[in-house]
């Protein structure tokens, strides 16, 4: 780890409006990542603070795959870069890079964390839909005590993005695949619901 920058912003705060913003870069080296850049913006006056890394190398384009079959597939170490997509098709799930996408490093079940918060402000927005979103809920739920099995695919145009696990396949994604790569944000496809739960 390497301290790069550390500098006065010259706007205020967005949150307590004070100018005691400050900007730091770090240069990192993350496995599976390669070396990336971490930059962080934070408040000296509110402890305010947003991060975002910025990823320092390509490879070739890969796709991991992994079926979820037990609670202990639930562990796999899932590295998220900004160009990474993640789809879950058992349920219709995928989170695609956007402008406000973040890399992160997680889990399988912290990627299904993450479907059920976009599951509940959905719930909010489109009662309408209220029955088809219950539905996802509960497949996630059976996935995550081995009552249902699913597939995790992690698709990187880049290649800075893995699924850490023994159970996890990995192959170069052809030039169709990665032009039919979307960028958005997380989607859930409610039209193409199957009703077979287990």
């Amino acid at each position: 780890m390497k301290n790069l920058a550390e500098m006065p912003v010259a706007t205020p705060c967005p949150v307590c409006g004070k100018k005691t913003l400050f900007y730091r870069a770090v240069e990192l080296e993350i496995p599976n990542f390669g070396k990336c850049l971490e930059t962080t913006v934070y408040c000296k006056s509110c402890g305010f603070r947003h991060s975002d890394v910025l990823m320092l190398e390509t490879h070739e384009p890969l796709r991991y795959e992994m079926p979820i079959e037990d609670e202990e597939d639930l562990n796999a170490r899932v590295i998220r870069s900004t160009s990474g997509t993640i789809t879950i098709p058992e349920i219709g799930a995928k989170l695609e890079p956007g402008p406000f996408s973040e890399a992160f490093i997680t889990n399988v079940e912290g990627v299904l964390n993450r479907f059920v918060d976009i599951l509940l402000q959905l719930l909010h927005t489109y009662p309408d839909k209220r029955e088809e979103i219950l539905e996802v809920m509960r497949k996630i739920g059976y996935i995550r005590h081995g009552r249902m099995k699913a597939t995790i695919i992690l698709d990187d145009p880049f290649g800075n993005s893995a699924i850490v696990s023994e159970k996890a396949t990995k192959r170069t994604l052809s030039e169709d695949e990665v032009k039919n790569l979307k960028t958005g944000e997380i989607t859930i496809d409610l039209r193409n619901l199957r009703r077979d739960s287990p």
